[in-house]
């Protein structure tokens, strides 16, 4: 495999674990606020804002290191290129439910429809 591309493919994964590492963060905050649990939402914005940094960084990588070179890819760096953008859409899907979701419950909290609950 050349260089650009095993470094592609290094950089997609990275993406796809901070992308996984998002979804989790999301995921542990959704479960407080259904809870009515609300002394995290600082700690959580931060985190979400490190990692959207981070994941913006890689994007650049992404683009110096694929679009101006045209990389060729035979079948097998095909398949796993198309691999790892399929579950970086299918994360980046879940991650806009999840927002969503979080959303509405931050709005049900605000709105007392949610009871907040001391830590």
């Amino acid at each position: 495999m050349h260089n650009e591309v095993f470094s592609l493919f290094e950089v997609l994964e990275q993406k796809n674990s901070y992308l996984l590492e998002f979804h989790k963060i999301n995921m542990n905050e959704l479960n407080r606020l259904a809870e009515g649990c609300t002394d995290n939402l600082e700690d959580f914005y931060y985190s979400r804002e490190l990692l959207l940094n981070a994941i913006h960084k890689l994007d650049d990588r992404i683009y110096e290191n694929s679009l101006d070179k045209g990389l060729k890819l035979d079948k097998t760096q095909k398949k796993k290129l198309l691999g790892l953008l399929n579950l970086k859409r299918k994360m980046v899907m879940s991650i806009l439910d999840q927002d969503l979701v979080i959303l509405s419950l931050v709005d049900q909290i605000k709105n007392g429809n949610i009871k907040i609950i001391a830590s």
